[in-house]
């Protein structure tokens, strides 16, 4: 077997699994340790694989750009665009789609609000750490929790004084996130500024994706939260069941 083909046999199977240590990815796939690492240093050569501080692996940003064009990570934006514009008809707040790239999201489209008074959202491609931001944590409670404790194992970094970096904290937000379909999140990535979320999942059940809604604190009341955590719930739901091809999403008027 070439060395080639090996290291996509590696790039598959860390797509699979991640984010993940040399070890356990050598023992998933049956191969040689030393055969794991000398692909995964290939990948990072190239820029489709990144390393955190505590030696855990994941797949890079450059995947999901190849994705697109290959029509992956088009798709999947195709087919969110009619459920942000009714989430944007029926909120008028900023709503967006993220996708889990290790141990961020990775904002890939969004439709800002068109209140005087509204979170203007970053660029494509920007990235918040998973447990910062309503939608890493609608993802993060629709995964194993194997993989969750995983991933909070690693040091939590605060984007703002009120992120959660407290892992038994966070847990208890995951529990409650999972029970009530969408994840919120309140001055947790920027200041004044808080969210809902409800994850798209692929036919496993596992998290991928993410749709939120992002608006300032002082329009965020309780009322507010459960609305518009039950609309992002309906739409992802929705998008998940037209991305496995079981039901046609409504198109957007």
């Amino acid at each position: 077997m070439s060395s080639a083909v090996r290291v996509l046999q590696v790039c598959e199977g860390l797509s699979e699994h991640q984010p993940v240590g040399v070890r356990e990815l050598a023992r998933l796939l049956d191969m040689p340790r030393s055969t794991v690492q000398r692909a995964l240093d290939t990948l990072f050569a190239a820029g489709w694989a990144v390393r955190s501080s505590e030696g855990v692996w994941s797949l890079s940003l450059r995947c999901a750009v190849v994705g697109a064009r290959a029509g992956g990570l088009g798709a999947l934006r195709d087919a969110a665009r009619p459920a942000m514009a009714r989430l944007q008809r029926i909120s008028d707040e900023s709503v967006r789609l993220w996708m889990r790239e290790g141990d961020h999201v990775v904002l890939v489209e969004s439709i800002d609000s068109r209140q005087p008074l509204r979170y203007v959202s970053p660029p494509p491609g920007s990235t918040l750490p998973l447990h910062a931001s309503a939608s890493g944590k609608a993802i993060l409670s629709r995964l194993p929790s194997s993989e969750v404790d995983e991933l909070l194992g690693q040091p939590l970094i605060a984007v703002t004084e009120h992120t959660l970096v407290d892992a038994a904290a966070l847990r208890r937000n995951l529990e409650m996130a999972r029970a009530k379909g969408y994840a919120e999140t309140y001055h947790e990535a920027r200041a004044d500024i808080g969210g809902v979320a409800a994850a798209v999942v692929d036919p496993e059940g596992r998290g991928f994706a993410a749709l939120s809604l992002a608006l300032p604190m002082h329009r965020l009341t309780d009322e507010i939260v459960r609305r518009y955590g039950e609309q992002v719930v309906t739409e992802a739901a929705q998008l998940s069941a037209h991305l496995a091809g079981r039901v046609a999403t409504t198109e957007a008027d």
